[in-house]
């Protein structure tokens, strides 16, 4: 069965943590799992908590605006929501980092999954 997953590295400063995500155009952004800004030694202790909310409860995120992707030898800035509580290598892309990025078709009956990205100046 195809599944929109990718594979993707996150960057921060000068540490790198390679994972796969999913791809999900009902997903506002991304998010990452603490065991992974941890890996990538973001403070995400020390950055404020939003609620959240979802079909099965609530969680926790903390915000983070300077971390970067790279997916098929492109770059981009995005930020992050580190979310409290997930698997520990769980993560998603969404709408505001890769979807405004790249065009993106996902056709399970022809078991197509594309990314490509736009040319950005």
């Amino acid at each position: 069965m195809l599944a929109p997953i990718v594979p993707v590295t996150f960057r921060h400063q000068q540490t790198e943590f390679p994972t796969f995500a999913l791809v999900d155009s009902g997903a506002a952004g991304a998010v990452i799992s603490t065991t992974i800004a941890e890996s990538l030694s973001i403070p995400w202790e020390s950055i404020p908590a939003s609620i959240g909310f979802t079909l099965s409860g609530q969680f926790r995120s903390h915000r983070f605006d300077r971390a970067e992707a790279e997916i098929n030898g492109s770059t981009f800035s995005l930020a992050l929501n580190i979310v409290e509580g997930i698997s520990p290598y769980h993560c998603i892309l969404g709408q505001a980092d890769l979807f405004q990025k790249a065009t993106i078709t996902f056709e399970g009956f022809r078991k197509e999954f594309e990314i490509v990205f736009r040319r950005m100046n």
